[in-house]
């Protein structure tokens, strides 16, 4: 199965995307997970307040971050991983909004990067009554041992592709969002969108947990 990618997961120390304050990456090669990185950061300066609001998702606080290198420090390391290969995240333009954002902040260019989205096409796939990485994870059978934690939410998004290939029989990465009527998104460049629906599902949704499908829908 050639199903290869780099799953994502940033936090935030604010409501502005650019405070990246953590990251975690996880590195997929033929269905398999080969590799792992994550690290804590000091948000470029003009983000680098902590909010409560945010400090209550993931308990991070100024303290925590003091002696973690700055964002832009490690960039070229997580630029190196963002640009290998397909970039995947739970509620993608979410996260491409902090590389967007934070390379601004820092000065850096943004990278061109190809993006799949594992919220919308858990959309696609599950009849849930919720799309949070959480609910998502349990009815995919994927643990998911720290909520809110970088490197646990990257590893529960890889896991979730990896398990809906295998479900959907998808061979790659592009076959499971096309199964799914999805497109792939780019981050920059006259072709830049998000993954997006451009089409009906070929998958009929399951309800996790019990012998009953859900309707087929476009949306």
């Amino acid at each position: 199965m050639a199903v290869d990618f780099v799953a994502l997961d940033w936090e935030t120390a604010n409501g502005a995307r650019g405070s990246a304050c953590a990251v975690g990456l996880v590195r997929v090669e033929a269905g398999a997970v080969v590799d792992t990185w994550s690290t804590l950061l000091r948000p470029p300066e003009c983000f680098s307040g902590f909010d409560e609001n945010n400090t209550a998702v993931h308990g991070l606080r100024a303290a925590d971050v003091a002696d973690a290198p700055r964002f832009i420090d490690v960039w070229p390391t997580i630029e190196s991983w963002l640009r290998s290969s397909t970039v995947v995240a739970h509620n993608a333009p979410f996260d491409l909004g902090v590389v967007q954002d934070a390379t601004w902040a820092a000065g850096a260019c943004c990278p061109r990067l190809r993006v799949g989205c594992t919220l919308a096409l858990a959309r696609r796939h599950y009849d849930l009554p919720s799309y949070t990485l959480d609910v998502v994870a349990e009815a995919a059978g994927v643990s998911l041992a720290q909520h809110h934690e970088a490197l646990a939410d990257s590893l529960a998004a890889a896991e979730i592709l990896m398990r809906i290939a295998e479900e959907s029989a998808a061979s790659s990465v592009d076959e499971v969002f096309d199964l799914h009527g999805l497109a792939l998104g780019w981050s920059t460049g006259p072709d830049a969108a998000p993954c997006r629906v451009v089409g009906r599902s070929r998958w009929t949704k399951v309800v996790p947990g019990t012998a009953g499908w859900a309707e087929s829908t476009l949306w």
